[in-house]
């Protein structure tokens, strides 16, 4: 017995109603999300693993599958509990490429690309892509019409964050990195909280972060803490403000262990300050099996 004629699947017509309605409800149900592209600068064959930065961002509407909060395992290591936050979002296929179509990588495939970043402005997160579901729910009408995108949080690295979006260069960064201290010298201007200051030229910056803290103490030294991304700033060098336009010589550049998000389980801060902290590791060239015979 064959299927009945008169419902008949893959008529256009009803393929973009569905469409169409699938758009609409992420639209009504879902939240604004950014999306981020990953950019594979460097990779390391020996060790496989890659530098990569974040350059790009756009923002597009997603739906959150498990509303009632975040999904993952827990399993006890050697460093404590470990919980991996894990959410599922749903992305309309249309939506998806009018948005990030532009994209040559995107555009090739047609999808997006395990390894890429969504930044979730609720809780202030960044979630790693880790698979790409594309055919759930399945061919109704005939056709496709979302993305199932498993996400886990993202676990930050030495990966350069600069997308132009605000929120996230400036909120993510702030409360992830450490912080590099700067007392300032003569100069003018007010630099503000999250705006990218650099030295050198726009061009060619030998130096640059984002500013975490501004204020002048008492005793009138200015000082700021600066999210450090990349390059090395140096005594006597002029701090420039991208959009502020303040500039000031640097008078004093020290570390600081401050950083705004700290877990009890890492001591990396303490290896840091502990006394004789540079005998931990033995980088001399004696053979540690010869017991002091080479």
């Amino acid at each position: 017995m064959t299927v009945n004629p008169y419902f008949r699947r893959n008529k256009k017509g009803e393929q973009t109603l569905i469409e169409s309605l699938t758009t609409e409800a992420i639209k009504i149900h879902g939240h604004d999300m950014v999306y981020i592209p990953r950019e594979t600068v460097k990779e390391d064959f020996i060790l496989g693993e890659e530098v990569s930065q974040f350059t790009d961002a756009n923002r597009i509407e997603m739906y959150m599958e498990n509303a009632e909060g975040y999904e993952g395992d827990s399993e006890m290591s050697r460093f404590g509990l470990d919980v991996r936050e894990s959410a599922t979002f749903i992305v309309s296929r249309k939506r998806f490429m009018d948005v990030m179509g532009h994209h040559k990588d995107i555009q090739k495939n047609s999808r997006p690309r395990e390894g890429d970043l969504l930044y979730f402005d609720y809780p202030s997160s960044l979630f790693e892509i880790k698979f790409v579901e594309h055919d759930n729910p399945f061919y109704p009408g005939g056709e496709l019409y979302s993305f199932k995108l498993s996400c886990e949080a993202f676990k930050y690295s030495n990966d350069k964050v600069e997308t132009g979006e605000t929120t996230v260069d400036s909120e993510i960064l702030t409360t992830s990195d450490y912080l590099v201290g700067i007392t300032l010298g003569t100069g003018n201007g007010t630099y503000t909280v999250g705006e990218e200051v650099y030295t050198g030229t726009v061009e060619n910056k030998l130096a640059y972060g984002r500013v975490n803290l501004y204020s002048a103490p008492v005793g009138g030294t200015k000082f700021m803490r600066v999210n450090k991304q990349e390059g090395v700033f140096k005594v006597n060098d002029l701090l420039i403000g991208l959009v502020s336009g303040a500039s000031y010589t640097i008078a004093g550049v020290y570390k600081t262990t401050i950083s705004a998000t700290h877990e009890d389980n890492q001591d990396n801060e303490q290896l840091e300050v502990e006394e004789n902290s540079d005998n931990i590791f033995d980088f001399t060239e004696t053979d540690p099996f010869s017991e002091g015979n080479y």
